[in-house]
């Protein structure tokens, strides 16, 4: 792998934010490494852990010189590391990939070859849930192969589905330069846990016009036990709330500013609402009662966005 060399205008980007994973770092960069298309770059963003993560990846880096180390000057968390990397980022296109999952060794190019010659702005998708042993479908259904020609098509989409829009930046290829007006749009220096894909994935719908679904199962989502949207702990779900209304108040403002597309605001906002419910929900701040109207009203919208579209 020595001899792989970066070229000037790599097709990918994969971007991966390191915090101490040195349990699965070696299969995450394994996964890139061997990816069947070789014009890549692979971006490590050191967010400052404390573990020996970042030692695995200095090994890597000197056997394969496509791999880029950029060293964040304090932890900034996962949403704002991203951003680091993004800054440096040279692909056409960009991958998210958290440093606990691995790639299918062929998502770089089953993906790329999805833009049809870089037609699309973004290709979207499906993911495994893995636990280390065995993988069962993200969130049950996969994406199903199909188009859509502008954002008014797409959101239109959108719209209708009866589950939450898959807004996971990591199931999703994105050109590079959309990427970058949304950075611009958000200039957010603020650290978020929670949500952060649904603010960013809002902003890089509505700069985007073409769209393209796949059915190829590309990424492995490694269910951990120990990640913030699993946790009991009263103070990580407090947090994880107020996160959740950041976001839904940033996308309010950004809509309203760049006069986004309303549809997606909705759907958008909808669904973090209703996230943010089971948040209190579980933090014991609303009734379970309460909570159940909630589930049904939201049921009930889903049910007439199918069959109406309203």
């Amino acid at each position: 792998m020595k001899g792989l060399k970066i070229m000037p205008n790599p097709k990918v980007s994969i971007i991966i934010p390191v915090y101490n994973v040195e349990r699965y770092i070696s299969e995450c960069l394994e996964s890139c490494i061997k990816q069947t298309l070789k014009d890549i770059e692979i971006i490590i963003v050191d967010d400052c852990g404390s573990d020996k993560s970042i030692d695995i990846v200095k090994e890597y880096a000197k056997k394969d010189s496509r791999i880029k180390i950029i060293k964040n000057n304090q932890n900034k968390g996962l949403f704002l590391a991203r951003c680091e990397g993004l800054k440096s980022a040279t692909g056409k296109y960009i991958i998210s990939l958290d440093s606990d999952d691995f790639l299918d060794l062929k998502t770089c190019e089953i993906a790329y070859n999805a833009t049809k010659d870089e037609y699309y702005d973004i290709v979207k998708f499906n993911a495994y849930n893995y636990d280390g042993n065995t993988a069962g479908i993200w969130g049950g259904v996969t994406l199903n192969n199909y188009s859509f020609e502008s954002l008014k098509e797409y959101a239109n989409y959108i719209y209708r589905q009866k589950d939450y829009p898959r807004w996971n930046l990591a199931f999703m290829m994105v050109k590079r330069d959309i990427y970058l007006k949304a950075f611009e749009i958000l200039n957010s220096k603020d650290r978020i846990t929670m949500a952060e894909d649904a603010l960013m994935s809002f902003v890089l719908w509505n700069l985007s016009n073409k769209f393209c679904h796949i059915c190829d199962i590309l990424y492995y989502y490694r269910q951990n036990d120990n990640s913030t949207t699993r946790s009991k702990n009263d103070e990580i779900i407090s947090r994880n709330s107020k996160d959740r209304v950041f976001v839904i108040h940033k996308i309010k403002a950004i809509s309203k500013k760049y006069k986004f597309n309303s549809k997606v605001a909705k759907v958008f906002v909808e669904n973090l609402k209703y996230y943010e419910y089971c948040d209190r929900l579980m933090y014991r701040k609303i009734n379970k009662i309460v909570f159940k109207i909630y589930d049904k009203y939201f049921r009930f919208k889903r049910r007439l966005r199918v069959k109406f579209g309203v």
